[in-house]
């Protein structure tokens, strides 16, 4: 058989048998660990999608691999590379460990032959298809497709599409991709795949006014059991059960060209007792198996009518059985009776729903390698997995051949098709949801990690399934109208500090700037930005620099600013007396009329210079503050101010007492506070203040906000509300919030914030009430046993001593990106060892255990 497709135009190709095939890529819909009424839409669509199929159709899911290179160009994309040398140099690394690793994706196809699109059309392909073939054997140029025959048969594909559902975005295949797909199926399983071509308007447009002939398309040569591997005089040769496989070589390639052993299986049974749902996605969840398997369905849709009539045909056979053994006492009455049942059953099935269809699905598996042997071992490995189902794959021999051909688009369906073919209904079919996907992260930006979906790495650097890697847009994606922002929550030693400086490191490689709080007792954040850039720290226990507004952003905004700071730390309100007072000495007019340029020199006035009413009485409430040690990295004046040039700026707030909820929200609690406490919440708020201004002042830039523990900075209703400030605007300014804590609830501050920031990350969290408060945060169900196992035990796991993580299954969290998208994901520490160094130098629990596997 040669091969079926003889030309292309856009979306449609012509075959050797006369008929037109028309050829999609469809989007796979998220599932994976989507709430259960989310799993019942999805199985609703995969019905509404085969339904809509017009007779005859081929489904394809192609285990492709991903080309580093690609990947790399995304996180380039939108970089100023000639500002940004580290970055170059993390994406140059990146592309020498992703290729060690070897991403892949799956791509789904749907071809549909069109059928004659008029009466004359049964005669004329056919003559048109025979007569192209003689002219390929006299060598003489065939003539091309009639553009009028071309339109109309788009026209006709065109129909056939708008029965597709939307969220499968059925986008028309190109010629380019056709090709793609064809070389694909030859060097199946040898690890030479390129990228899927992209497919834009343009090559749409050039596949239309330019129809392509097949002789891109490759004549395979097939050796069903390798008999060319095989001496005339080898014992072998007499055995070919041993032998089920084939051999695929493409005749045009060169003389040394390497042969792909593939296996082919088909589904002969399936369970006895139905599926339930969910739980019996059996080709949706495919990719767990660990295996690189390429799968097909050959579907054949019947209508409800001529079901209907197919059906009073075996009710009138079944009752002239039943006359003829009337009478007789024998096990074939026992037959004819669960005969009778079960077609009872099915046409109370088919009639329950009027739009009800009946299909004939014929399931086949192709699993690949560069040996015979390989080869085998997969199929094996694969009817081992799906045994455990219920369902039977067998190999047939003397079939491989065939089943070979039947997953190609444009051929027939052939007897094997139709032999091994499982009647169904379109509601039981679409249980399997074989357009399943794992999509998880941006477009482009940054590489977060990889995509687990399918299962933690078997060892080091080895996926389970095809592993795409997760980009996160730092940047945000304006034309979605959504944030870049970002937070992490998990357990101490769960690796919340290592994700959040992997994400915080990227923007200073990206040409960023940052601004830090840093709550760590340790510290960790400052021997990391040194190590990156260069970095001030700004100590509020022993300052060396002054974070002043005045002296730093100036009267204009540093009056704001600083009214941010001293209203809750003097627990004053706008509107009363000193409310008014304070507004009226912070005003950029008065401030530059009386010459106040700082803090201090805002003190002084108010004590001696200041003629308002109430003016001393306010002074002696800041002194209060601005006499003790931890007022002076506001009011000594002898400390030099902040440079906001500087590309990352740490600020330590360690040594700071924080209230708790309970001291905020009673009025005998609060008024009992002590000055450290209330020092501690206006700070925050105010590095909160200072860090939108820093981090907005220059939208070319990019530039993030670190909230190490998050609740220090949320704990007030001030610092709260700038971060939900820089959230909503941040994305205008190409500005990023970066936070994390242990408990999303509590310290991720209101619902409004929480639900502001779209990419969440949940890493391990043993403690139960914990793991279920972080999936309600990604939007999961937070009764599910099963998702609560996953977070408390199967993220991430320690060992069996306790003590250390399996360094294939460090980084492990669950994610929710930007898009709504939940998947699992293992992040990985930047690229470059010196990067990675300065993380794992940081000392905390949570690096180590990201690196080493140690906990605290």
């Amino acid at each position: 058989m040669r091969t079926p497709t003889r030309s292309m135009a856009a979306n449609l190709r012509w075959t050797r048998s006369g008929t037109v095939w028309a050829d999609w890529i469809l989007s796979g819909l998220p599932y994976g660990l989507r709430p259960t009424k989310d799993k019942h839409t999805v199985r609703a669509l995969h019905q509404a999608l085969i339904r809509a199929l017009p007779g005859e159709s081929l489904l394809l899911g192609v285990r492709s691999g991903l080309d580093p290179a690609v990947v790399v160009s995304k996180m380039l994309e939108g970089v100023d590379l000639e500002e940004s040398p580290e970055w170059v140099a993390e994406c140059e690394a990146t592309l020498d460990t992703l290729d060690a690793i070897g991403p892949g994706q799956r791509v789904f196809w749907l071809s549909v032959p069109l059928g004659a699109d008029k009466p004359t059309d049964r005669f004329t392909e056919p003559l048109q298809a025979a007569k192209s073939d003689l002219l390929d054997r006299l060598g003489l140029p065939r003539a091309t497709i009639p553009t009028r025959d071309v339109e109309r048969r788009l026209a006709q594909a065109a129909r056939v599409a708008e029965g597709i559902p939307g969220p499968f975005n059925a986008t028309p295949a190109t010629p380019a991709q056709m090709v793609w797909l064809h070389q694909h199926f030859l060097r199946r399983g040898l690890f030479q795949d390129l990228d899927l071509p992209e497919a834009d308007e343009a090559s749409l447009a050039a596949a239309l006014l330019a129809p392509k002939a097949g002789a891109a398309l490759g004549e395979p040569v097939l050796d069903e059991g390798g008999q060319s591997d095989i001496g005339p005089r080898e014992l072998a040769r007499l055995n070919p059960v041993g032998r089920k496989y084939l051999k695929v070589s493409d005749a045009h390639a060169v003389d040394d060209a390497e042969a792909s052993y593939q296996s082919l299986l088909v589904v002969s049974d399936v369970p006895d007792g139905g599926m339930t749902f969910p739980g019996s996605e059996v080709i949706g969840r495919i990719d767990e198996s660990g295996l690189d398997v390429d799968w097909a369905m050959r579907l054949s849709v019947k209508s409800p009518a001529a079901v209907a009539s197919r059906n009073q045909r075996a009710l009138r056979n079944l009752n002239e059985q039943y006359h003829q053994r009337d009478g007789e006492v024998s096990h074939g009455m026992n037959m004819l009776d669960r005969v009778a049942g079960d077609l009872a059953e099915y046409v109370a099935l088919l009639e329950s729903d009027k739009l009800e269809v009946e299909v004939q699905a014929t399931i086949i598996f192709a699993v690949a390698g560069p040996t015979a042997e390989s080869a085998r071992a997969q199929g094996r490995a694969m009817a081992d997995f799906l045994a455990d189902t219920g369902y039977k794959l067998s190999a047939p021999l003397g079939y491989q051949e065939e089943l070979w051909w039947a997953m190609q688009p444009g051929i027939s369906a052939s007897a094997a098709v139709r032999e091994f073919a499982q009647i169904t209904t379109s509601k039981a079919l679409a249980a399997l949801v074989p357009l399943a996907s794992a999509r998880l992260g941006d477009a482009k930006g940054s590489a977060l990690g990889l995509n687990i979906a399918h299962g933690p790495l078997l060892e080091e650097n080895v996926p389970c399934g095809p592993t795409s890697v997760v980009l996160h847009d730092l940047e945000g994606a304006s034309d979605r109208q959504i944030s870049g922002s970002a937070a992490v929550a998990g357990e101490l030693g769960a690796g919340k500090t290592a994700t959040l400086m992997k994400l915080a490191g990227d923007v200073i490689d990206r040409g960023g700037q940052l601004v830090i709080a840093d709550r760590t007792s340790k510290g960790e954040w400052v021997p990391w930005t040194r190590a990156l850039t260069n970095a001030v720290v700004v100590d509020a226990a022993a300052p060396e620099l002054s974070l002043d507004p005045l002296r730093v952003l100036g009267p204009r905004i540093g009056s704001r600013v600083m009214q941010t700071f001293l209203t809750p730390l003097l627990n004053v309100r706008p509107t009363d007396e000193r409310g008014v007072l304070l507004s009226d000495v912070l005003d950029p007019t008065y401030l530059t009329a009386h010459q106040i340029a700082s803090a201090g020199e805002l003190l002084a006035h108010l004590q001696d210079g200041c003629t308002l009413l109430g003016a001393g009485e306010l002074a002696r409430l800041i002194n209060v503050f601005a006499r003790r040690d931890l007022g002076r990295v506001i009011f000594d004046g002898a400390v030099p101010p902040l440079d906001l040039a500087t590309r990352a700026i740490v600020i330590r707030t360690h040594t700071l007492q924080l209230p708790s909820h309970e001291e905020l929200e009673h009025e005998h609690l609060f008024e009992q506070m002590g000055l450290e406490k209330l020092f501690g919440r206006a700070f925050n708020a105010l590095i909160a203040a200072l860090a939108r201004h820093i981090c907005f002042a220059d939208t070319s830039t990019l530039a993030g906000f670190v909230v190490s523990e998050a609740h220090a900075m949320t704990i007030s209703f001030e610092g709260e509300r700038e971060l939900v400030d820089f959230v909503r605007d941040g994305r205008k300014h190409r500005a990023v919030v970066l936070l994390d804590s242990h408990d999303p609830e509590a310290d991720f501050g209101s619902p409004t914030l929480r639900g502001l920031i779209p990419t969440r990350i949940l890493m391990r969290h043993r403690d139960k009430t914990l793991a279920k408060r972080g999936l309600a945060w990604l939007d999961l169900d937070p009764d599910d046993e099963a998702l609560i196992e996953m977070v408390r035990h199967d993220t991430s796991p320690l060992g069996p001593d306790g003590q250390e993580v399996p360094v294939h299954r460090r980084g492990e969290a669950t994610m929710r990106d930007m898009s709504g998208n939940v998947g699992r994901v293992k992040v990985l520490l930047p690229a470059r060892p010196e990067r990675a160094a300065a993380i794992t130098a940081g000392g905390s629990a949570a690096v180590r255990e990201l690196h080493t596997g140690e906990t605290a």
